[in-house]
């Protein structure tokens, strides 16, 4: 009974002193295949939308509104998404939106609300580098880097 009381104080010390040598390191997961491909499927659009010069006021979320109906991006959603997962992003029914919350309502269904927040999660463009990887003679001032939190509901 003593040895457990002195091993007990032995550890309660060095995590007081050096709180890194008992903690194990972890190893920084990679991105999934699916959250590549998923952003990628924003490319062809953007490009065909950067360089429209009837498109006035281009916005991300017009690029991803156009994007979530591609046929490419039904393809990645077959591809990792089975069976009643897969219903989901495929549902109907009417979108209820919160009008006191919500200005805009352009998402019609629950099925496109589903897939817009897919593609907005995982895409790490933003539009001045869109911008700048498409349009041709455009050079960004100042690129900033989307950082939004999500929780999980």
């Amino acid at each position: 009974m003593g040895t457990d009381k002195r091993i007990a104080a032995a550890i309660a010390l060095l995590e007081k002193h050096r709180p890194n040598i008992l903690k194990k390191k972890r190893k920084k997961k990679q991105k999934s295949d699916m959250s590549i491909v998923v952003a990628s499927t924003v490319g062809p659009v953007a490009e065909r939308m950067v360089n429209d010069p009837e498109i006035k006021n281009l916005t991300l979320r017009k690029i991803f509104l156009k994007t979530i109906r591609t046929r490419y991006f039904n393809m990645v959603l077959d591809e990792y998404f089975k069976g009643p997962k897969r219903i989901e992003f495929d549902d109907i029914s009417r979108k209820q939106y919160n009008t006191a919350k919500t200005l805009i309502q352009d998402i019609s269904t629950i099925g496109m609300h589903k897939r817009f927040k897919l593609l907005e999660r995982y895409c790490i463009w933003d539009l001045e580098s869109l911008r700048a990887i498409f349009k041709v003679g455009y050079y960004p001032k100042k690129v900033v880097i989307r950082k939004r939190k999500y929780k999980k509901s």
